[in-house]
């Protein structure tokens, strides 16, 4: 009889936080796709299988989008009462009883375990040693440590991250760790990485299984930032360390020489079910519908950006989570007049969508565009509406089938530019880094270099990449760990006393969606307030803390 890992090994509540609306927190009998313990291993597409199920375990439900974008200054949730998980986050009422909280800790321990058990059952298989008639071969053996390396590397990286110091468990069966230091699960997570990298073939056909040059991607968003790791917060941003910036440009020129990978013309294909594997896509998370895991397999990143559709009332329907100001889309890089031209602004930001098929519906000659701004409502994250049905976005627990991109070429360009910017070394380099990113997303004006950056100084070009950050990556969470990097996480919060929408400019009728917007940015705004450190990491799960009393409050 096959045995199937035990959750509670590590203490977890695995409820698989999907948008709560949609009845999914689903707590499995069985790990996601029943990875079992001691199983013969009989092949390579046994192999392969195991990790595919791994990676699985990493991107149930959205819960990354109500940690890594709603913490921030950029993004709100009205996903439930006010009560409700998404928007205590938003508030920055973050408890370690949250759902959010605990689900990314859940699901990252479950992986690292899987990954543990497949490491330990391939290690001792000889590759080409035949089970039932059937050969694993050393490609396939390779292939599938390398996916388990990997794994746990991204897992480990999130939680260091996401909580600071956490046990490290490494062999199947422990439990009860002591947290670890947070340069030594930096160690750790170089480790695996590195092993990935010697293991893993440069093209695994789709990508959503990592390639050699996956496991060199996120080295390099590794070394950048374990470079500029600091306890202090906006309190006190400490010298990077420049042994660790030139690691990153290491690693990020060892995929920009690679020449696999390209910036797409158009920015908008890099999303859409039709869009996956695309040239700039490095390492995706798979979401395919139908899959035996919580949320059916569906994206829920997606439904939450555009949770109910068209024809809602804002005030009682707000969409589950979406950008926290108009101003976003109208000052889009620092500018009233020209910020149209850039290709990212109306995909990041979406205020006018056509309804498909209105037409017809409305008796009218042309489908009916909506306007999602005010005084009514504010923009949607376009990037979580798959436009490429027949009958419009749909949006539902059947319509998610959209993978979501982890590492993609930009962001490659960008970290060797921050590197070299932090390290003070080949400014220039840095600048023309930058400047590939806008000229593509300017490619429709008539002479894209008019908007490019002018900067030349290390402070000015600082500031410069971390806006081409914000405005390539609206949306795909990564907002809270660019300022957590940054140390500016206090400053940038604090300026939403800017936003209209803060100020009450739109409106505070009891009950409206602008009175709700307005109450959650006041109450981040006093929360961060005084509070250097506070939202650089989020609590230990009280469910971890209650399986583990070594862990800390």
């Amino acid at each position: 009889m096959k045995k199937y890992f035990v959750l509670a090994l590590i203490g977890l509540n695995f409820a698989l936080f999907s948008c709560k609306d949609d009845n999914e927190d689903i707590v499995p009998e069985a790990p996601i796709d029943e990875i079992p313990v001691g199983s013969v291993i009989r092949n390579d597409v046994d192999a392969a299988n195991i990790v595919k199920g791994i990676l699985k375990t990493q991107s149930p439900g959205s819960g990354l989008s109500f940690i890594a974008e709603t913490v921030s200054d950029a993004t709100i949730s009205f996903e439930g009462d006010e009560t409700a998980a998404g928007p205590l986050v938003s508030r920055f009422d973050i408890q370690a009883n949250n759902s959010y909280v605990a689900g990314q800790w859940d699901k990252h321990y479950v992986a690292i375990a899987q990954a543990n058990e497949l490491i330990e059952q391939l290690s001792a298989i000889a590759a080409g040693a035949a089970a039932d008639g059937f050969i694993l071969t050393v490609a396939g053996k390779d292939t599938a440590l390398g996916g388990a390396y990997f794994a746990r590397a991204l897992s480990y990286f999130y939680l260091v991250r996401l909580y600071g110091e956490v046990p490290i468990y490494t062999k199947v069966g422990e439990t009860n760790g002591h947290p670890a230091s947070v340069n030594d699960v930096y160690k750790q997570v170089e480790a695996d990485l590195l092993l990935a990298e010697e293991l893993l073939p440069t093209s695994t056909g789709v990508k959503t299984v990592p390639s050699k040059y996956a496991a060199e991607a996120i080295l390099a968003r590794v070394y950048l930032t374990w470079a500029q790791y600091s306890p202090e917060g906006d309190l006190l941003a400490p010298p990077a360390d420049n042994a660790k910036l030139a690691k990153a440009v290491t690693y990020a020129d060892k995929v920009i020489s690679s020449k696999q990978f390209i910036l797409l013309e158009d920015y908008s294909k890099n999303w859409g079910r039709h869009n996956k594997n695309g040239q700039e896509h490095i390492y995706n998370q798979s979401y395919v519908l139908g899959d035996a895991r919580p949320g059916d397999g569906g994206n829920h990143q997606s439904h939450c950006a555009f949770s109910y559709g068209f024809d809602v009332d804002p005030n009682t329907q707000p969409t589950h989570i979406g950008p926290a100001s108009y101003s976003l889309y109208t000052d889009w890089d620092g500018r009233h007049e020209g910020n149209e031209l850039d290709q990212r602004r109306d995909l990041s930001y979406t205020a006018y969508l056509a309804k498909p098929n209105s037409a017809a519906e409305f008796g009218l000659n042309h489908d009916s565009v909506y306007a999602f701004i005010p005084p009514h409502w504010i923009p949607l994250f376009g990037k979580g509406i798959d436009r490429s049905f027949y009958e419009g976005p749909l949006v539902g627990p059947t319509e998610r089938d959209l993978d979501r991109i982890e590492i993609r070429y930009a962001e490659v360009l960008l970290i060797k530019a921050e590197a070299l910017i932090e390290s003070n070394q080949n400014l220039t380099e840095a600048k023309a880094l930058i400047n590939q990113i806008r000229h593509r997303a300017y490619n429709k004006a008539s002479n894209p270099s008019v908007y490019d950056i002018t900067a030349t100084s290390q402070a000015d070009l600082r500031t410069a990449v971390q806006q081409e950050y914000f405005n390539e990556f609206v949306y795909e969470q990564k907002r809270w760990f660019d300022l957590v990097r940054w140390h500016r996480f206090v400053k940038t919060v604090q300026s939403i006393e800017n936003f209209p929408e803060y100020k009450g400019e739109y409106g505070t009728e009891p009950g409206s969606f602008f009175l709700k917007a307005q109450t959650h940015l006041k109450a981040r705004y006093n929360a961060v307030t005084g509070s250097g450190t506070k939202y650089y990491t989020f609590p230990i799960p009280e469910t971890a803390i209650a399986a583990n009393p070594n862990l800390k409050k």
